[in-house]
Formats: structure tokens, C-alpha cells, sequence
């Protein structure tokens, strides 16, 4: 009996498929070779800093608002020398000169903060409690409150309000972990915009540390 090509040869179609799909894998993995040496030739990415910058033009003395930065990830290798990384630390701050578009932040850039309105003075305001501070943002406002303490005779005196309404213009640096921290042992230094004759009173009961404030 003759056998037809099927029978005599039941197994080479099957090794003409190995045979095909092992070329088809060959060249796939070429492919990857090729790009995993790619891949690893390539250089890594620069590091990355954190930087404040300008989202429109700033015109020389203006104070910052809230809309005219944000923050970017930018090379560290593009960042000027001691950029600013905090939103917080710049709202509310007159610019020394005039700021362009998309210009990085340093403290160089910002001036001194001062009073919005005439007649009015920036002055500084010592609290006693760190916690406190952390809670402030510039443009808000507070109502500054003199701690009870233990008086001649023993009686405890009555905590008493100061000072009503005033505006933040200025916070302490905050650190790395996001708090102002107290830039010594006095407690955090919190600049306000106050008339005189609150700036005076302030600045007599500024020696006791036990200043408080509380939030509008």
C-alpha cells in the first residue's frame, strides 16, 4: 500500500510550526536586546529640586498673591543658587525688582513685608506656642490675646485680648518637616500690620512670651 506525504511524514508540519515560531521569537528577543542596551546606555535623569516660580510678571515692589506663583520640579542643574521652595514664604511679600514670567524665586527677588494701607506699620509679634504658628498663613487674620499669669499676690490674672483684626504679612521660615519652627528660644516671630498705637501696646507686653493668637 502507498503511503501518501501525510503518512509518511506525520510529524513535519508540526516542526515546520516550531521551526517558524522559534524564528519569530528570535527576532523578539533581538528587539528587546536592542532596546534594554538603549535603555541602559541612556543617562539617568538629573536630580530634581523643588523651586517657587513666577506665573506672570511681577512689576517691581508689587506684594505676591497666591496667583502669581507655583511650584515646579525643575534640574537642579537649572536652579539658580538658593531658590525658594515654599508658596508660603513668598505670598505677601513686596518683590525688590520687577519679576518675569516663569522666573525662579529666591530670597534675593523679595523685599522687606510692608504695610498695605496708610498710617499702618508691620510689626513683630512673639507667640508663645510654636503650634500656633504653624496654623498661620500669610493674609490671614488674627485677633492677638495676652495669656493669664500668676500675678504679685498669687491671683492669676485674666487673659485678655490685645489687639482685633490684624493682618498677617510676615511668617518664620518653615523647615523641611513644614513647621515655622521658633528661630530660637523665644518662640516663632510672626510679623502683622497694625496702626501705632497697637504696634506701642504690643510692644509693651512683648516681654512676658506669653502672646497668643486665635484665627478670624
Amino acid at each position: 500500500m502507498t503511503r501518501t506525504p501525510s503518512t509518511r511524514h506525520p510529524f513535519r508540519s508540526l516542526a515546520r510550526a516550531a521551526s517558524w515560531h522559534r524564528r519569530k521569537l528570535a527576532v523578539v528577543a533581538a528587539v528587546a536586546a536592542v532596546l534594554t542596551g538603549i535603555s541602559a546606555a541612556r543617562p539617568p535623569d538629573p536630580p530634581g529640586v523643588d523651586v517657587v516660580r513666577a506665573t506672570r510678571e511681577i512689576a517691581t515692589g508689587a506684594v505676591v498673591a497666591p496667583t502669581d506663583v507655583r511650584v515646579d520640579r525643575i534640574p537642579r542643574s537649572a536652579a539658580p543658587d538658593g531658590p525658594l521652595d515654599d508658596v508660603d514664604a513668598v505670598v505677601g511679600r513686596p518683590v525688590a525688582g520687577a519679576v518675569a514670567p516663569g522666573q525662579v524665586l529666591t530670597a534675593l527677588d523679595l523685599g522687606t513685608p510692608r504695610a498695605s494701607r496708610p498710617g499702618a506699620v508691620v510689626a513683630p509679634l512673639r507667640l508663645a506656642d510654636e503650634e500656633v504658628a504653624d496654623l498661620l498663613r500669610v493674609g490671614d487674620r488674627v485677633d492677638v490675646i495676652a495669656a493669664g499669669s500668676a500675678g504679685s499676690t498669687g491671683t492669676a490674672d485674666k487673659a485678655r485680648v490685645l489687639a482685633r483684626d490684624l493682618l498677617v504679612v510676615g511668617l518664620p521660615r518653615r523647615g523641611d518637616d513644614g513647621t515655622v519652627g521658633s528661630g530660637g528660644s523665644d518662640g516663632p516671630l510672626v510679623l502683622v500690620e497694625v496702626d501705632l498705637a497697637t504696634a506701642t501696646a504690643l510692644s509693651d507686653v512683648a516681654g512676658d512670651g506669653r502672646l497668643s493668637v486665635v484665627l478670624r
